[in-house]
């Protein structure tokens, strides 16, 4: 196992005193699995993301543990997780010009990379051999004329070609867990496809575990193992892409999956989920989803459910208790 999460819980501090924002977030990820994280925006998924690479803004706290390959993150100052992070946990933003210096040229970044690599590993190399690595990593993402991007600065690049350059430098640093937090939203679809193939290709090449968070549950199905459903700080379901998208248990699963296009021809109007997701300064009581649950009970208004295993994935639902 590469990541286990165990009782995590987020809290923000803000203007209303601590809100917690992540619930009793229990997760594991095995060594090369892709796992894709899905919801309404507001469903906790990138502050998930955030919270693992341990990137939470300053009014931001944790409690649980974070470990990945047996070392617990969620325990470590600052100063200790330096160590860490790019080659244990290196997270793609969903502006990837979020993770570049705007004043260095994108060579100097690669580069820099590729050093700390080296360095962790307790191997000594030159600069030009740093150079080359770079410049083949650039020619294996298809990215033309490397030697001339590599003297650019990031806004001197195109929005694919910077996903790109955040893509090469993931695989400079051959990070065991990448996080990518929706890093297609911006692209159009031919380099869509291009960048979810890359993700493929570190995938198999460097059998990195990735999280790849993203509204679009399609999306997730074309490149996850694994698929986990979140909703208002909780995870509401999780198991295989193939079950979870094709059999959902959870009535909000459900409604993710009905309102995904399918092409039909005649025209049908694509049934929604009724209202707006809460409010983390106001949750209702009992289950989070139960006022937009078409399938709701009382008990589903009084007492929230337990994330329980059942047929081989785990789903929060007072249906299945």
């Amino acid at each position: 196992m590469l990541l286990e999460i165990r009782n995590l819980n987020v809290y923000y501090n803000t203007i209303l005193g601590w809100t917690k924002v992540l619930s009793d977030i229990n997760l594991d990820v095995e060594r090369g699995e892709i796992v894709g994280i899905v919801g309404e925006s507001g469903s906790g998924k990138s502050t998930l993301g955030h919270a693992i690479a341990r990137i939470l803004p300053p009014n931001g706290k944790i409690q649980g543990d974070i470990i990945i390959d047996g070392v617990n993150l969620a325990k470590l100052k600052d100063s200790e997780l330096q160590k860490y992070r790019g080659t244990w946990v290196f997270m793609i933003f969903q502006n990837p010009l979020n993770s570049l210096n705007p004043v260095k040229k994108v060579g100097f970044q690669l580069v820099e990379a590729a050093k700390i690599r080296h360095q962790r590993e307790g191997k000594k190399v030159n600069e030009r051999d740093l150079i080359n690595e770079v410049i083949q990593v650039l020619k294996d993402l298809r990215l033309p004329d490397p030697q001339s991007i590599i003297d650019r600065y990031p806004h001197q690049l195109s929005g694919g070609q910077v996903q790109r350059i955040v893509i090469a430098m993931s695989l400079l640093l051959k990070p065991k867990l990448l996080i990518a937090d929706e890093p297609t939203s911006a692209l159009d679809v031919t380099i869509q496809a291009q960048v979810i193939n890359l993700f493929k290709q570190l995938n198999k090449e460097l059998n990195t575990s990735i999280l790849f968070i993203t509204h679009d549950i399609s999306l997730a199905y074309v490149i996850a193992d694994r698929i986990i459903v979140m909703y208002a700080g909780r995870i509401m379901e999780d198991g295989k892409v193939e079950e979870v998208l094709k059999f959902p248990m959870h009535p909000y699963s459900q409604g993710l999956v009905s309102s995904i296009p399918t092409g039909d021809k005649n025209n049908n109007k694509l049934p929604a989920i009724p209202g707006n997701p809460p409010s983390f300064f106001a949750l209702p009581t009992g289950c989070k989803f139960h006022p937009r649950c078409s399938k709701v009970m009382n008990i589903c208004k009084e007492k929230e459910p337990d994330l329980i295993n059942k047929n081989g994935r785990r789903v929060r639902c007072w249906l299945y208790e």
